[in-house]
C-alpha cells in the first residue's frame, strides 16, 4: 500500500518527465498550425475600409489598426528581408515588396541606364552648404524611385555614410564618409537625408558604430570610451535623428565592447532611448547572425536572406516558450511597419503615389539634376596651394596644355562597364556620363591644344589612344611638358585603393599604408613624375583625385599649384578645366586635417592596438579567415583627440588645417554682435572675383580638473556668395548642448563653469573674431 508520503515524490518525478514532454508537445502543434495556415492561405487580405490602408491618417492609428489584422506569421515576416536587396512584400496586406539599393554617392540598380553621377560624399562635406546636399539628397530620391518605374517600389538607399572616416589618415571608405569632424559629418548627413526622404525614400544610414576602417571590419571588436562615444562616433547618427529625422540605420559588422554591434541592448539603445529614435535598425549583410539575438538587441529587420516559412516558425516558437521577449518582438514589428509606412510600401499602388512615381521617371536625368552635380564640383574642389596666384590662367595666353598622369584618362564610375568592386563597392555607381580631365579641357580647350601623356596606368595597361577622347594618342610625359604652356598632373588614387573591402575575415590589402599617391604595378611613383616635369616645365599644376589626405612635401615647392578634385561626379574633368580658367572660383574646404607624417594622428602613433587592432594569438595577419569570429581587438586610445582637436593636444602642426582651402578672392570677417548664444559678424569681398565665403564658428570650453578639453570644437558653420567689394551679415550659432561635455565619472552630461570663447573664421587656423561669455 502507497502511502500519501511517499507519492509526493513520485508525483514531482512524474511532473518533472510528463510536463516539459506535454510542452513541447503543445509547442510542436503550434508549430503545425502555423506551417497550415501558411500552406492553405486560409485568411481573405483586410477589408478596403479598413483604417490603415487611409494613407490620409497618422502613421501610429495606421500602424495600430494593421497589427489587429495581421497573422503572427506576418508579424515575424516584416522583420526579415524576402530576397538579397528586397524587403516587405505580403500581398494579403498590400505591402508592397521594396528595393533597397546601394548609395554611398548615387543609386546603383541592376540594368541601370546611368545615373546623374554625383561627387563622392566627402566631397559633400567639402562644400560645407547644407542646402546643396539637401538638394543633392533630393536628386538621389528622385532617380532611385525613377530606377524601378514598372514596380513603384525602390524606396531605400543605404546611405548615406556616418563613420569618422578622418580618425585614420588611411581609411579606404573616407570617400563615402564626412570627415573627422561629428558635428560637420552629422550636419552633411542630415541634410542629404532630408532631401533624399523628400521623396519618400528612405536613408539608411551606416554603420553603426565603430566602423571606422575597413581593415579587419567583420572580425573586429572595437573598444570605445564612453565620452568619445557620445562626443565623437555616435554623434552624426544624433544629429542625422535630431535634424535629418532619418528612417532607418545599418549597424556594423564589428562587434562594439565584445558584443556584435546587432545584437548589443545596451548600444542600440542609445539610439532608442536617449535619442528618442523610433526609426528602424537594419543588418548589414550577413550581420544579423542570430534572430534571437538579434531582436533582443534591437536590431530591427534582417537582410539578405530569402522568404523562410521555417524561419518565421522556428521565431514565433521562441516567442511562445520566452526565448524571444513579447516586448522586444512588438517593438522591432512596429518599427519595420514604421518604416514601410513612411516609405509608401502600403500606398504604391495609390493614384497619388503613381502620380509621384511618373513625375521623377521624368525628371530622370533632367538638366537641374546635371546642374546640381556640376555645382556639387564647383563648390567642393579645395584649391591647396596657388603660388603667386598663378591661378587663375589667361586662357588667351595658353596655347597647348599637357594632361598628365594616370588619373587623366581614367574612369572612377561603372560607366566601362567595370565591377563594383573595381569601383569602390557599394559606393559603385553606373553612371550616364563621366568627362575625364582629358576630357574636361578637350572641352574648354580644343581638343588640338591638348597633349595627352598619362606616363603609367594604374592597372598596368598602356594603350596608345586615350579612352575617354578616342583617337587621342598618348605621348611621353616630358615631351609633352616640354611642348606645353602649362601642365595639368592628375594625380592621387583609384577605387582599388579608396573602396569597400567586400568579404568576411582578415581581407589584405585593405587600407592605404602611406600618404604617398598609389604606386603603379611596375612600381612607378607619380611624385618621381611630377619632380622630373617641373624639371623641364615650371608651370605645373596638380590636381589630387583622393578620399583622405596625402603628403604634398615632396612636391609643393616644385609646382604652381595644387587643388583637390576628390572623386569628382559626372562633371570632374570639366569643373577642373574651369577652375583653371577662372569660369568657377573655388571655395571648397577641407573636412580633415593633413598632418605631415601618419604619426601625426593619435590614432596612429599610439601604436597597433589603437590601429588596424591586435590579431589573437595562432591566427597569422595574412589569414584569409571565413569564420564570423572576433578575432581582433582594438581599443581607441586617441579617445575624443580625433582630427584637429588631436593635432591640437600634441601641438603638431598640420600641413593643411582641418576647414581650410584657397580662393580666388579674398574676405575679411568682422565682429558685429552677440546675441544669447548667436554670434553676428560681417563678411567683405575685399578681393577682386565674386566667390563663396566658408565661415566657421569654434566654441573653447572653460578648464576642468581633471578633465581635458579640446582646445576648439566646431559649434557652426555657415556659406554665403559674395560679389567683389559686397558686405553681409552673417548668424552664427548653436544650443546650450554645444556646451557640454560627458562626465565619465558620474555618468552624464554636465556644463563646466567659466569663460567661454567663441571664435571665427576661414578655418581652424584662420580665426580672427572672437566673442565670450560666462556660464
Amino acid at each position: 500500500m502507497t502511502t500519501k508520503k511517499s507519492f509526493i515524490p513520485f508525483l514531482f518525478t512524474a511532473c518533472l518527465t510528463f510536463i516539459p514532454i506535454l510542452y513541447a508537445t503543445e509547442v510542436e502543434n503550434y508549430a503545425k498550425d502555423i506551417r497550415r495556415s501558411v500552406r492553405e492561405e486560409s485568411l481573405p487580405p483586410p477589408p478596403r475600409s479598413a483604417r490603415y490602408r487611409d494613407s490620409s491618417l497618422p502613421i501610429e492609428e495606421r500602424i495600430d489598426d494593421l497589427l489587429r489584422w495581421m497573422t503572427p506569421y506576418e508579424k515575424a515576416k516584416v522583420l526579415h528581408a524576402c530576397g538579397e536587396m528586397s524587403a516587405g512584400n505580403i500581398a494579403r496586406l498590400g505591402l508592397a515588396e521594396f528595393r533597397t539599393i546601394d548609395g554611398g554617392v548615387g543609386p546603383r540598380a541592376e540594368n541601370c541606364p546611368g545615373i546623374t553621377y554625383m561627387p563622392c560624399g566627402i566631397a559633400w562635406a567639402a562644400t560645407w552648404d547644407q542646402p546643396l546636399i539637401e538638394a543633392i539628397g533630393r536628386v538621389s530620391g528622385a532617380e532611385t524611385r525613377a530606377l524601378y518605374k514598372d514596380q513603384a517600389t525602390a524606396r531605400m538607399l543605404l546611405g548615406p555614410g556616418g563613420n569618422i572616416g578622418g580618425r585614420i589618415p588611411f581609411c579606404a571608405r573616407a570617400y563615402e564618409y564626412f570627415g573627422e569632424d561629428p558635428l560637420l559629418a552629422g550636419k552633411t548627413a542630415a541634410a542629404f537625408i532630408r532631401g533624399l526622404q523628400s521623396c519618400k525614400v528612405a536613408a539608411c544610414m551606416k554603420h553603426y558604430i565603430g566602423n571606422d576602417q575597413e581593415w579587419y571590419r567583420t572580425v573586429l571588436n572595437v573598444n570605445i570610451g564612453e565620452r568619445a562615444l557620445r562626443e565623437i562616433y555616435a554623434r552624426p547618427f544624433e544629429i542625422a535623428i535630431r535634424e535629418g529625422g532619418v528612417w532607418a540605420i545599418m549597424n556594423s559588422y564589428n562587434a562594439f565592447r565584445g558584443t556584435w554591434t546587432s545584437w548589443n541592448r545596451p548600444l542600440n539603445d542609445l539610439l532608442y532611448k536617449e535619442f528618442k529614435w523610433d526609426g528602424a535598425l537594419f543588418a548589414d549583410w550577413g550581420g544579423y547572425r542570430d534572430d534571437r539575438q538579434a531582436i533582443a538587441g534591437g536590431t530591427t529587420i534582417e537582410t539578405s536572406c530569402q522568404d523562410n516559412p521555417d524561419l518565421y516558425t522556428r521565431e514565433l516558437c521562441d516567442l511562445k516558450t520566452g526565448k524571444i521577449r513579447q516586448a522586444d518582438f512588438d517593438d522591432q514589428v512596429r518599427r519595420a511597419l514604421r518604416l514601410y509606412f513612411r516609405i509608401g510600401a502600403f500606398d504604391s499602388e495609390s493614384v497619388q503615389d503613381r502620380a509621384e512615381q511618373q513625375a521623377y521617371v521624368t525628371a530622370f536625368r533632367s538638366q537641374a539634376h546635371q546642374d546640381i552635380a556640376y555645382r556639387t564640383a564647383a563648390e567642393a574642389f579645395v584649391l591647396l596651394e596657388n603660388q603667386q596666384d598663378f591661378l587663375p590662367i589667361d586662357a588667351s595666353k595658353i596655347k597647348t596644355i599637357a594632361v598628365v598622369g594616370p588619373n587623366a584618362d581614367q574612369y572612377h564610375s561603372m560607366i566601362d562597364g567595370s565591377h563594383l568592386r573595381q569601383r569602390g563597392g557599394s559606393g559603385a555607381v553606373k553612371a550616364a556620363r563621366e568627362i575625364t580631365p582629358l576630357q574636361g579641357f578637350c572641352m574648354a580647350f580644343g581638343e588640338a591644344h591638348v597633349l595627352f601623356a598619362p606616363g603609367f596606368r594604374f592597372d598596368g595597361t598602356h594603350p596608345e589612344y586615350a579612352i575617354s577622347v578616342p583617337g587621342k594618342r598618348a605621348i611621353d610625359p616630358l615631351d609633352a611638358a616640354r611642348q606645353a604652356d602649362l601642365v595639368v598632373f592628375c594625380a592621387g588614387y583609384d577605387h582599388s585603393v579608396d573602396r569597400e573591402v567586400i568579404g568576411w575575415g582578415i581581407q589584405m590589402p585593405a587600407e592605404r599604408d602611406s600618404l604617398l599617391f598609389k604606386v603603379g604595378v611596375n612600381g612607378e611613383r607619380q611624385e618621381d613624375l611630377i619632380r622630373a616635369i617641373a624639371a623641364v616645365n615650371p608651370n605645373l599644376i596638380v590636381a589630387v583625385t583622393t578620399g583622405g589626405p596625402f603628403d604634398t612635401t615632396t612636391f609643393r615647392d616644385r609646382v604652381k599649384a595644387i587643388l583637390i578634385t576628390w572623386y569628382g561626379g559626372e562633371f570632374g574633368g570639366r569643373v577642373l578645366a574651369d577652375i583653371v580658367c577662372g569660369a568657377v572660383n573655388p571655395s571648397g574646404k577641407i573636412p580633415y586635417s593633413f598632418g605631415r607624417k601618419p604619426s601625426d594622428w593619435p590614432s596612429i602613433a599610439l601604436g597597433e592596438r589603437s590601429y588596424p587592432g591586435i590579431v589573437q594569438d595562432g591566427i597569422t595577419s595574412t589569414a584569409r579567415l571565413t569564420a564570423r569570429d572576433c578575432v581582433v581587438e582594438q581599443t581607441y586610445l586617441d579617445d575624443i583627440w580625433v582630427g584637429y582637436r588631436g593635432f591640437d593636444r600634441t601641438q603638431k602642426q598640420p600641413l593643411y588645417p582641418f576647414g581650410f582651402g584657397l580662393s580666388y578672392t579674398t574676405f575679411k570677417i568682422k565682429p558685429v554682435r552677440q546675441e544669447g548664444n548667436t554670434f553676428i559678424v560681417s563678411v567683405t569681398n575685399s578681393g577682386t572675383r565674386d566667390g563663396r565665403a566658408v565661415i566657421q564658428c569654434y566654441l573653447s570650453k572653460p578648464t576642468i580638473p581633471g578633465v581635458d578639453m579640446p582646445q576648439k570644437e566646431l559649434v557652426d558653420y555657415s556659406s554665403l556668395y559674395l560679389k567683389r567689394g559686397e558686405t553681409q551679415n552673417i548668424s552664427l550659432s548653436f544650443p546650450e548642448t554645444s556646451l557640454q561635455y560627458w562626465d565619465e565619472k558620474n555618468h552624464c552630461w554636465k556644463t563646466p563653469k567659466g569663460t567661454f570663447r567663441v571664435r571665427i573664421g576661414d578655418s581652424s587656423a584662420s580665426l580672427p573674431v572672437e566673442y565670450s561669455f560666462i556660464r
